[in-house]
């Protein structure tokens, strides 16, 4: 899936900004322009901004509702991209059905017959999630239910945008890098009805490296996208009515059962889990945060992220091949774990339907990032329940089927707290464990620590002899909360948790990698113990840090 670009043969509109909105029922007719409406920011969420409960909490369809123009004279055809808009949405141009998107993560392009100098474009979103939605949930008396530990965010997350295409576009690119001593071997599948395609390589200083119309070509003595030191080449590509750049990096990732290499360099990762998530914008794609958020990565000694729960944007996955930040690309397969003891895999919950839908995303993913460098790993799911005998075939076929569109090395964060009790473990090629010892097990009780991991680490890694990744480990913290000696909740609590895990951590050599929950403080629904959302950030909402920020930075500094 190629981003929108202006060239010589493309044009690209914003359609961000204010719109029409209102809540609507199964009934509404797009037909008629929107009634009763309010203005509302594209990209936002909705819950973040609006002061009437009832609104914030609503479960059901919403519109958006634009007008816009557009000079119509020698252009070929337009296509709408919308970013992200949560979790289902249904688009309309002057009332008539143009397409749909069927998860709130991803970006969807709907070619636009029809258009008009002045058109009225609709997008309806639904945010109601069920057994056959990614994340899944299920309404009760009325109310949405959700199994996963985010907030429900509805609205159009992530940019709009029109673009035009010439009358035979460039429909996707894939580049494929194999390095190998002095040479990088490059090659290139160009999609679509292109006549004589021709390619140049560019430095990143836009000077040519060459010109071929081969689609298998090597670069001498290339430079290697290194984690904190990336180098990205552009490929232009041409046809006789179209172009195209697309950024590049020369990197191998290659793994065994010591762990993960870039470019035949062992890696330790050593990084974040993080949300979309910020005051006023809520799930909203925003360069600013973006950018701070990479600045803090950065700052902290950070090699890697891995995108809890869900895909990012795409300007995120462009930063991280910029700042040379390694990313575990997760599919939104949260929540798959509701009825334990119940049964999650079954006929009436996730089922052959919700398994094309899983299967279906993950080939989205890959359409969507196989180019950037900084994909080095695909997690399939976080915290299923793994420990069902049905688990086995729903995520052999899975997996299969994702080895089918790459090499890259696949996971699934575990929960399963007993080795005996997973189903799948021996189907990935690394062991991703999420663990939570002295928190949600033996709150407070940090002595314990050490025997209950060494206990489960040791029993994981000898039966199934892979590597393992501590994909989740943190304390909830309010920051300017202190105490001496240290107390759950307090700064120097969660300074104290990590410092024991990472110990621990540090005497198991097949513990490969560690990525902290959370980067930042996030919104959740309402709880007990969510004191206005999950507080296990090391930087609080607005990205300031608490004192545990300080000690991971010292620890990355030499790790």
């Amino acid at each position: 899936m190629l981003y929108p670009q202006s060239n010589a043969y493309r044009k690209v509109y914003n359609l961000n900004g204010l719109w029409k909105f209102a809540t609507v029922g199964d009934g509404y007719d797009p037909a008629t322009p929107l009634q009763n409406a309010r203005w509302m920011p594209v990209p936002a969420s909705y819950n973040e901004l609006v002061v009437e409960k009832q609104l914030r909490d609503y479960i059901g369809k919403v519109a958006y509702e634009r007008e816009f123009s557009v000079p119509l004279a020698g252009e070929k055809s337009f296509v709408l991209r919308v970013g992200a808009a949560s979790h289902k949405f249904e688009v309309f141009l002057n009332g008539v059905k143009a397409g749909v998107g069927i998860n709130g993560y991803y970006p969807i392009d709907i070619p636009l017959c029809n258009l008009q100098k002045k058109n009225r474009l609709t997008i309806v979103v639904d945010n109601v999630l069920d057994f056959w939605t990614f994340p899944p949930g299920r309404i009760e008396d009325g109310r949405q239910t959700i199994n996963f530990d985010f907030y429900n965010f509805t609205g159009i997350h992530r940019d709009v945008l029109l673009y035009t295409l010439p009358e035979k576009p460039i429909e996707d690119i894939f580049i494929k890098t194999v390095y190998g001593g002095d040479y990088e071997k490059v090659c290139v599948q160009v999609k679509g009805d292109c006549k004589n395609v021709r390619f140049t390589v560019l430095n990143r200083d836009g000077e040519v490296l060459l010109e071929t119309t081969d689609d298998v070509f090597s670069l001498k003595n290339p430079v290697l996208w290194e984690i904190g030191k990336p180098y990205l080449y552009t490929l232009k590509v041409e046809t006789d009515g179209d172009e195209y750049e697309e950024p590049f990096g020369i990197r191998k990732v290659s793994f065994d059962d010591k762990g993960l290499y870039v470019n035949d360099k062992p890696v330790y990762l050593k990084g974040f889990c993080l949300h979309d998530d910020f005051f006023l914008i809520g799930k909203a794609n925003n360069s600013a945060v973006n950018i701070r958020n990479f600045e803090l990565l950065k700052w902290s000694g950070a090699n890697s992220v891995r995108t809890s729960h869900y895909p990012y944007s795409e300007e995120f996955m462009r930063l991280a091949d910029e700042y040379g930040i390694l990313v575990i690309d997760e599919v939104p397969a949260v929540g798959m774990n509701a009825f334990r003891g119940e049964g999650n895999f079954t006929p009436n919950r996730m089922n052959e339907q919700t398994k094309a839908l899983h299967k279906e995303l993950i080939k989205l993913l890959w359409e969507r990032d196989k180019n950037h460098p900084s994909m080095v790993m695909l997690s399939v799911a976080n915290e299923p329940a793994t420990e069902e005998d049905a688990a086995r075939p729903y995520f052999q076929d899975v997996i299969n089927y994702t080895r089918t569109l790459c090499d890259l090395p696949i996971m699934i964060a575990e929960v399963t707290k007993f080795v005996q009790e997973s189903k799948v473990a021996d189907l990935v090629d690394f062991t991703a464990l999420n663990r939570y010892y002295g928190w949600y097990e033996e709150h407070g009780n940090l002595y314990r620590t050490e025997n209950m991991l060494k206990d489960e680490f040791y029993k994981w890694h000898e039966k199934y002899g892979k590597p393992i990744i501590v994909t989740e480990f943190g304390a909830d913290t309010l920051e300017g909360v202190h105490s001496l000696p240290s107390e759950t909740f307090s700064e120097e609590y969660q300074r104290d948790f990590y410092e024991e895990n990472c110990r621990v951590f540090d005497e198991m050599d097949f513990v490969v990698g560690e990525h902290v929950w959370n980067l930042a403080d996030f919104r959740t629904k309402q709880g007990v113990i969510r004191p206005r959302g999950n507080r296990k950030g090391v930087f609080t909402r607005d990205r300031q840090p608490k004192a545990a920020a300080f000690w991971l930075k010292e620890r990355w500094k030499n790790k």
